[in-house]
């Protein structure tokens, strides 16, 4: 696990995307990339230390790391999984070709069973690790990747993310991802996917009811107020709760079924891909600021699809609320409410292109306009 991915050898052929940490949070990053679906490798740098993430559709399939003491062998030593001696003796037999795990196989010091799992322990240590920093840099590659030849984690993404949270010390970067103790929270629709939560955390979701705010649940919770706030903030990242306003559960799926047949959430979802990795994109030049880029784009756009986009805002990575569009145009014959969305998503593409042109010029642009190419490359295969 030590050894890293081989660089690309046709970097300009790649889209890359560059940030700072302190502007978002590793968990973040992850559940953004999870949420558009990306494939590709995910650098993140804080000092002397590098670690690469491969990602394929959002998932984690590998990861590694630079620092000596997250390598394969010292994580079985600190487990007490194998004698300092043992790691010695295999430390001595390694060659080009000759892993270390496979050595401590030969030598009896690990069942063949037993790889695969300390594969994958040393592995989620590395990420695990990722999510207290809260200083460094990212740069995310997004390319085709053969993942073939390489050892795979068989862990959820989204538990991952859970795990790492919970791993978190930093105040500052739970009041950032919360943004103000004063917020409602409700449920969201809930995700299609199982997050393996503990009964603390089962206890602070059931106070979540879209009336009590952050600091009311922390009141009634049993934690401490930090130990609420972070699980919160978990569940915000995950998009199992959302702050009050920004769904309508009641038309969610009604409305959702009467668009089946047009496929048109797909189409949406497609639209909330590109403008996800726009926003991550543009996280890493305006950090905090996005969001508030982001309003300015939306506002300009209102002017001409007020009626479309009432009630929604780009601040969830980027993402416009397809229920909420939905229920704004609900009075409409299905084929215009298609027609309406899709023209004015559209025109939110242009808006948003034509406000990077001015806000930093052509090479920026250059890099949203490719995103934008193989986001319309995909909504024409879709």
């Amino acid at each position: 696990m030590a050894a890293f991915p081989p660089e690309p050898t046709e970097p300009d052929e790649d889209l890359t995307i560059r940030g700072e940490i302190g502007d978002t949070s590793v968990a973040e990053l992850l559940r953004s990339l999870l949420g558009s679906g990306e494939t590709g490798i995910l650098t993140l740098r804080n000092g002397d230390v590098t670690k690469s993430i491969l990602i394929r559709g959002g998932r984690v399939l590998f990861v590694a790391s630079t620092n000596v003491d997250e390598r394969l062998g010292e994580s079985l030593l600190l487990r007490g999984r194998i004698t300092a001696r043992q790691f010695l003796e295999a430390s001595k037999m390694i060659r080009p070709g000759r892993r270390l795990g496979a050595i401590l196989v030969e030598l009896g010091a690990l069942e063949s069973e037993e790889l695969v799992p300390a594969v994958e322990h040393q592995a989620k240590e590395i990420l695990m690790d990722l999510f207290t920093w809260t200083h460094g840099t990212y740069e995310l590659v997004i390319k085709d990747l053969d993942p073939d030849t390489l050892v795979t984690l068989n862990i959820s993404t989204e538990n991952l993310i859970l795990e790492g949270i919970r791993r978190v010390r930093s105040w500052s970067q739970l009041m950032r991802g919360l943004g103000d103790i004063g917020a409602v929270l409700t449920r969201a629709g809930g995700p299609d996917y199982k997050i393996e939560l503990s009964t603390e955390e089962q206890e602070v979701l059931a106070q979540v009811n879209g009336r009590s705010t952050v600091e009311q649940i922390c009141d009634v919770s049993y934690l401490s107020h930090f130990e609420t706030c972070r699980i919160l903030w978990g569940f915000l990242v995950l998009g199992a709760v959302v702050r009050r306003g920004q769904t309508d559960p009641v038309a969610e799926e009604g409305a959702r079924e009467r668009e089946r047949e047009l496929d048109l959430e797909g189409i949406v979802e497609k639209f909330n891909q590109m403008f996800g990795r726009i926003y991550t994109f543009l996280q890493g030049r305006l950090g905090r600021e996005v969001d508030a880029f982001m309003e300015t784009v939306l506002d300009d756009v209102s002017r001409q699809y007020g009626s479309l986009f009432a009630g929604v805002d780009l601040k969830q990575y980027g993402r416009a609320d397809f229920e909420q569009m939905l229920a704004n145009v609900a009075d409409l014959p299905p084929e215009q409410r298609k027609t309406l969305m899709v023209a004015g998503l559209n025109e939110l593409v242009f808006v948003i292109q034509l406000s990077v042109r001015k806000r930093f010029g052509k090479e920026e642009e250059a890099v949203v306009s490719g995103i934008i190419k193989d986001g319309f490359r995909r909504l024409g295969a879709a």
